[in-house]
């Protein structure tokens, strides 16, 4: 499994955070960079500290659930619809 930017997923990783970009005009999220994270607490911590609200993160307690949990949020970034409708959150 690879990251949304094709970077491989390490093995002991249960969190990814991504910092975004999003582009009100155009409506479309762009992903400046990724973090990978072994411990999902530091993870919700860096997430929820940020200032950069487009962010996105997924994680799980265990690599199944974390896994499952990086397929739905890749499938909602490659979706144009949730992309737009995104910027209502914003």
């Amino acid at each position: 499994m690879k990251t949304f930017l094709g970077q491989p997923i390490l093995p002991k990783t249960l969190a990814i955070l991504y910092l975004c970009h999003y582009d009100h005009e155009n409506k479309t999220l762009t992903m400046l960079n990724e973090i990978q994270y072994e411990n999902t607490f530091y993870c919700l911590e860096a997430y929820a500290n940020v200032p950069n609200p487009e962010s996105q993160m997924a994680s799980g307690k265990d690599k199944a659930a974390f896994e499952k949990e990086l397929i739905a949020l890749h499938a909602n970034l490659n979706d144009p619809l949730w992309v737009a409708e995104y910027s209502e959150y914003l």
